[in-house]
């Protein structure tokens, strides 16, 4: 990446450290977003077909309606991460983006941190991470460079995670903490 002197938010050409602040700000209000959109009549409307569509329909819930909402929040802050991501590396390359790495990234961050949480895949994507990234430091150290650590790293978390708290790091967290969110 071309290394900038002056930040130009308007053109997204900057120091990296202004794509952090982006992200930070697009991530808080993504997160202030879905919960107040859960909290909302759309949001129990999305409740009610994910227990059972059926019902939910027999209810006189548009179910196709509201499915295509869900998909269309989700396509534009997935549209929005993706031109902040292409930016930052002023390219975009297809082995780039959908590098099977990724892909098992943006899988594994929800299941590690906690389906049906708000909470959870941020959490997720934070321990997976860090232990990826701690572990490449670990061996980088030891002068080892193994092919596919990484996801060797991401199948162990994912097992331990399954086994030992099945619905994921976040749940168990807060009941341990006494927070007590309400799966959604």
């Amino acid at each position: 990446m071309a290394q900038y002197t002056h930040n130009d938010l308007w053109n997204l050409r900057g120091h990296p450290a202004m794509f952090y602040y982006i992200l930070l700000a697009a991530t808080a209000l993504a997160f202030i977003g879905c919960r107040v959109l859960l909290q909302s009549r759309i949001g129990y409307f999305w409740l009610a077909i994910r227990e059972d569509e059926e019902a939910a329909r027999a209810a006189g819930i548009d179910s196709f309606r509201y499915k295509m909402i869900a998909v269309v929040i989700s396509a534009g802050m997935t549209s929005f991460a993706g031109v902040i991501y292409a930016f930052y590396y002023n390219n975009l390359f297809p082995e780039q983006v959908f590098h099977i790495s990724e892909s098992i990234l943006i899988i594994l961050a929800p299941i590690v941190g906690g389906i049906g949480t708000l909470f959870g895949p941020i959490l997720g994507a934070f321990v997976l991470e860090a232990i990826a990234e701690g572990s490449r430091i670990l061996l980088a150290g030891f002068g080892i460079d193994v092919p596919g650590t990484r996801q060797l790293i991401f199948g162990i978390v994912l097992l331990l995670v399954v086994v030992a708290m099945p619905e994921g790091i976040w749940p168990w967290l807060s009941n341990r903490l006494g927070l007590g969110e309400r799966r959604k």
